[in-house]
């Protein structure tokens, strides 16, 4: 199982190679950016940067690190090449980079793991919920809104692949109690979660409040995207921005997930047991 890789997962896949290679070779991006008549600002941004890679700088590269092996020269440059565009490049100018490269991630990931803990994941969101909370984000500015409502549509189609991905979430109970819109828009949100905690690729899981505090509630929000190659890629919802970050901390978040994994219930039937109470109060308008 596993969606076809985009080009956002091979150009970083390209960088870290890149990167690899000089640092195996002993050099510093300054030193290599002088010999080849580059700015260490170019460097940097090859090896860290977002956006393309070209067919010639990856040339000037191998030829300066003298790597002379023609399968690895190609499968490098190849990243380079075909460079097909995601649908959600129909929206570059319109969101920030890092979000660009997240959709590209999202679109090649074999498996995606996210903790959420105040908001219900875009992936699993109505329509309605997504609107509502948008409005609170983007108020007054409609065109976001409904721009922010389309890609959050769009990018639930992966739910219907037949080679979508294996997706795993954990959110804390706080974010099935936490009213966006009104309570009949939060029934049809939480009744939403109980069928899709019955699809055969996704696992929901809650953390109920009688765990207390835990490992999860520090910090952000986070998922993790793993591919095909078993390369990871962590994304973080910070209140500012989002981060991305690299395989160097994947082993931190996986842990951080499992833990949490462990606290939350483990079936749909124990998922109903804490919806199905919430569902009843808010179709009697009684807020927690």
């Amino acid at each position: 199982m596993g969606q076809r890789e985009t080009s956002v997962v091979r150009q970083r896949r390209l960088r870290a190679e890149l990167r690899r290679f000089r640092e195996e070779a002993c050099l510093t991006q300054k030193g290599v950016a002088e010999a080849l008549g580059w700015s260490t600002s170019k460097m940097v941004r090859l090896e860290n940067g977002s956006g393309n890679v070209s067919t010639s700088d990856v040339m000037a590269l191998l030829h300066y690190y003298r790597i002379d092996d023609t399968d690895i020269a190609e499968k490098l440059l190849a990243a380079t090449r075909n460079l097909e565009k995601g649908w959600w490049e129909g929206y570059r100018g319109f969101m920030t980079p890092q979000f660009l490269d997240f959709l590209g991630y999202e679109a090649s990931a074999t498996r995606i793991r996210q903790y959420m803990g105040q908001i219900v994941p875009g992936l699993l969101q109505t329509e309605e919920y997504a609107r509502a909370l948008l409005v609170k984000y983007a108020q007054p500015n409609e065109a976001q809104v409904d721009r922010g409502v389309r890609i959050r549509m769009r990018r639930q189609e992966i739910l219907n692949h037949a080679a979508g991905p294996e997706l795993l979430f954990v959110l804390d109970e706080d974010v099935i109690h936490r009213w966006v819109g009104g309570a009949d828009l939060m029934v049809r949100q939480l009744a939403r979660l109980k069928d899709l905690a019955r699809h055969p690729r996704i696992s929901i899981q809650i953390v109920p409040f009688s765990k207390g505090v835990y490992v999860g509630m520090h910090g952000s929000s986070f998922t993790i995207f793993e591919f095909s190659s078993h390369d990871y890629v962590v994304a973080l919802e910070d209140p500012d921005r989002d981060l991305i970050l690299g395989p160097e901390t994947s082993s931190c978040y996986l842990e951080k997930f499992l833990a949490v994994q462990q606290l939350a219930c483990h079936d749909e039937e124990e998922v109903d047991r804490i919806i199905d109470p919430v569902i009843d109060r808010m179709r009697l308008g009684a807020m927690v």
